[in-house]
């Protein structure tokens, strides 16, 4: 496992936004970006999901695709998807070796690279080596000065836009606007997600305009037209005002729209692609997204990968629409980074009890004592609580429980839920 560790010793890096030592660091892998094609994806939430909607619609046309996306659930394999599938230890590693020996360089020429930087190496190098024709390319935390920025891909995906990584990205929606709109390039279409905020939706036509890239805003969705089939098969049917009728089995309104704003990507490049739309369109019946909302076989359980306000928003609006007034057990963790007191809020009128627990990671995260006082502040009553581990938590859970608060305690439960099935 050597050059995994070399991998995370990247991680005490940090965050370094700017795109110099990317452009140089992928120079000297010899540009892999250039023989590859890309639809770059941006956005606060949903990136994940209209990425996977987009893939298993280019593979089921025929089409060999590379996924590259972020962070990962388990292992860091999941990052790099060849055809859906995370790619196999051997080739990973063969990469990281090389990979290894230009870091090695760039560090004696005073360039250390980010974690980030060197996954996003990576997956242009195993998508170049495996031929991939179309490549999913999500953003991380930006847009305009983020690693992935340094492709020109077929066309722009922003997914919509919150207040998050303010401390980078700017304190506004029209500052984390123009960040993600960086990914606009000249007379490649741009694709916006309807439900983005209008003072958001403004500042990307703009940059579209200056950059004479075509706009094009995902169709609505007919509220009326939407229908359900139960878990534990759970699928649920909707129409776009388009006439377009999709099936998806991905709980929630926010997952209709990352489908809506897919579609609206298909069928701008379908023609020039030589693809056929029914399939792609048919194609979107069985996506699969791991953590988001989803149920957990032989258990009164569902993990979701909220982790900011706005993703814990879509998660209420979830259980809202699933189950109509009713209350839940919520097992929650969250870096200290969160915004937990805007989550906990959102979530305490559906809440039975909260289950708090201590992530297991070295970066910082909260305390069960500091959730629950967090809780207080947040709602100004008691509702009980908890603290409990996750193996605790997750092993003999009460009636109908959720998990949610960080995409990593997500990825832990997963694995632990593997471990003991």
């Amino acid at each position: 496992m050597q050059e995994f560790d070399f991998l995370a010793s990247l991680e005490f890096f940090g965050v370094k936004l700017g795109l110099h030592q990317t452009e140089e660091l992928f120079r000297r892998l010899g540009s892999p970006e250039k023989e590859l094609q890309f639809i770059h994806v941006a956005g606060s939430n949903g990136k994940g999901s209209t990425c996977a909607f987009l893939e298993n619609a280019f593979r089921a046309a025929g089409v060999k695709t590379g996924f590259y996306s972020s962070p990962h659930l388990i292992q860091v394999n999941e990052r790099f998807r060849i055809n859906g599938i995370p790619v196999a230890d051997e080739p990973l590693k063969a990469a990281i070796r090389r990979l290894e020996q230009v870091a090695a360089g760039m560090a004696q020429d005073g360039m250390k690279i980010t974690y980030f930087e060197a996954t996003t190496a990576l997956a242009a190098m195993l998508f170049k080596e495996a031929q991939c024709q179309i490549v999913l390319w999500e953003t991380g935390m930006g847009g305009r000065l983020d690693a992935t920025n340094i492709i020109t891909p077929l066309a722009s995906v922003i997914t919509g836009i919150s207040l998050e990584h303010t401390q980078y990205l700017g304190d506004t929606l029209e500052k984390i606007a123009a960040e993600k709109a960086g990914i606009i390039k000249p007379e490649r279409p741009v694709f916006v997600a309807s439900r983005t905020p209008r003072a958001a939706l403004d500042v990307i036509r703009r940059t579209a305009e200056d950059k004479q890239a075509a706009f094009h805003c995902s169709p609505q969705v007919d509220p009326a037209s939407v229908t359900f089939t139960p878990h534990p098969h759970f699928s649920q049917s909707f129409r776009l005002n388009d006439g377009t009728c999709l099936t998806v089995p991905l709980p929630g309104p926010h997952q209709r729209e990352n489908a809506a704003l897919a579609w609206s990507v298909i069928c701008a490049l379908h023609k020039d692609l030589s693809l056929d739309p029914e399939v792609m369109r048919r194609s979107f019946a069985d996506v699969r997204w791991d953590g988001r909302f989803q149920f957990i076989p032989g258990k009164p359980l569902v993990v979701d990968s909220g982790h900011n306000p706005e993703g814990i928003g879509v998660l209420v609006d979830t259980l809202k629409e699933l189950y109509p007034g009713r209350k839940f057990h919520f097992i929650f963790g969250a870096f200290s980074d969160k915004d937990t007191i805007q989550s906990l809020k959102m979530l305490a009128p559906l809440a039975e009890s909260f289950l708090f627990l201590q992530m297991e990671t070295m970066r910082a995260s909260y305390s069960p004592g500091e959730l629950a006082a967090q809780l207080r502040d947040a709602v100004g009553a008691e509702i009980p609580w908890r603290s409990v581990s996750l193996e605790e938590a997750i092993k003999e859970p009460q009636d109908m429980t959720v998990l949610c608060g960080s995409l990593h305690l997500c990825g832990d439960a997963l694995a632990e839920l593997a471990r003991i099935r």
